[in-house]
């Protein structure tokens, strides 16, 4: 996704919960035939898979680049070493 590319990813764990299927990836259940489809699709559409790579590069960059995670990590860690707990 940081290098302006649509994800084709499994449709379970952490993907799901920070990405938006459709827009920036395709969700698939862990199958050669779903994975060969979703494959396919960037083949027959190749701005589609452009306009999707962009959304994923922008989500990135709002989402967890070092301007934006940084300091969220940052003060993770100061938090952990004052002790405080949520």
């Amino acid at each position: 996704m940081a290098s302006h590319k649509p994800v084709i990813g499994c449709n379970s764990g952490g993907l799901v919960e920070t990405i938006k299927n459709g827009v920036m990836v395709f969700l698939c259940d862990p199958s050669p035939q779903e994975f060969s489809l979703a494959m396919s699709k960037f083949i027959q559409d190749p701005q589609m898979a452009e306009r999707m790579g962009a959304e994923a590069r922008q989500h990135v960059i709002e989402s967890f680049s070092t301007k934006i995670f940084g300091p969220h990590s940052n003060q993770i860690l100061v938090d952990i070493a004052l002790g405080k707990r949520d």
